[in-house]
């Protein structure tokens, strides 16, 4: 059976984070809709399951609805260990959306990374910071169906969400892993369900999974990925990520390669014209 589940509220975000379990050596299975995954055949085999809810333009007790049916998915799979997978941009209903999974998760606690070190996608002092810019004056931020106009990550999630919501700033985190397990430890002591963590470099995301280990506690981790992949690391479900090189893998004739860009950002553009000139 599946040791980690995820949910994710679109498909791209689920292969994001099912791509770093697989670089890792985890058989990762993606699934779009709760019902796809209850219906397909048995996932015995399988080391994580991510489940997309396509629900981050959609109301947030719609989005609630859909993500609470996904983690009862999870659930009958046997899942172990969980996780909220965000937009590296926060968009979307995301406070709703941990609701419906800590409803159905007793005890259990979200902590909050939305840092992707390795894409230079930040957390400093609780604002979102991408590629040296401000969220709210990114691309993203102007997205036509789930635009950000909060980039104080603390103050987005505690007006989406039921539950109290606590922050552990960078200087917590520069201390290290037992600095933070202390800090974890009193926001839920003092009734926090919901902790937002800065995190700059991966070295920090993983000084946040050691704690959070350490802390006994039950986590539901809510990230982009790279904080989930670090609490699979420390927990011996994965090893070091292996990158995949070109060149390395052998060719298969008659066989193509679908490439789906899903965000219509001038990133993209860019993407797909670099993709497009090299040709073949």
């Amino acid at each position: 059976m599946p040791i980690l589940g995820g949910v994710a509220d679109d498909l791209t975000g689920a292969t994001t984070t099912g791509v770093l379990l697989a670089r890792s050596g985890a058989k990762t299975m993606v699934y779009i809709g709760e019902e796809n995954a209850k219906e397909s055949a048995d996932q015995t085999g399988m080391d994580a399951v991510m489940i997309s809810t396509g629900s981050r333009a959609l109301s947030p007790e719609t989005a609630y609805e859909k993500v609470g049916r996904a983690v009862r998915a999870l659930a009958d799979m046997g899942v172990r260990y969980y996780q909220k997978r965000i937009d590296t941009t926060v968009r979307g209903s995301i406070g709703s959306e941990i609701d419906a999974m800590l409803d159905q998760l007793e005890d259990w606690i979200a902590v909050v990374v939305p840092s992707m070190p390795a894409s230079r996608r930040i957390l400093v002092g609780g604002y979102s910071i991408i590629d040296g810019v401000p969220l709210v004056n990114t691309p993203a931020a102007r997205d036509v169906r789930t635009p950000v106009t909060e980039c104080y990550i603390p103050r987005l999630i505690a007006g989406q969400t039921k539950r109290k919501t606590a922050f552990i700033s960078l200087s917590t985190v520069l201390e290290g892993a037992e600095s933070i397990r202390k800090e974890l430890g009193s926001a839920a002591a003092d009734g926090a369900q919901i902790v937002v963590v800065d995190a700059v470099t991966a070295g920090d995301v993983d000084e946040i999974a050691k704690a959070c280990i350490a802390s006994g506690k039950e986590i539901l981790s809510v990230d982009p990925g790279a904080f989930t992949a670090a609490l699979a690391y420390r927990r011996g479900i994965i090893h070091e990520e292996r990158a995949d090189l070109p060149g390395t893998a052998p060719e298969v004739p008659g066989k193509a390669v679908l490439i789906l860009a899903g965000s219509a950002t001038p990133v993209t553009k860019r993407q797909m014209e670099v993709l497009e000139g090299e040709g073949g």
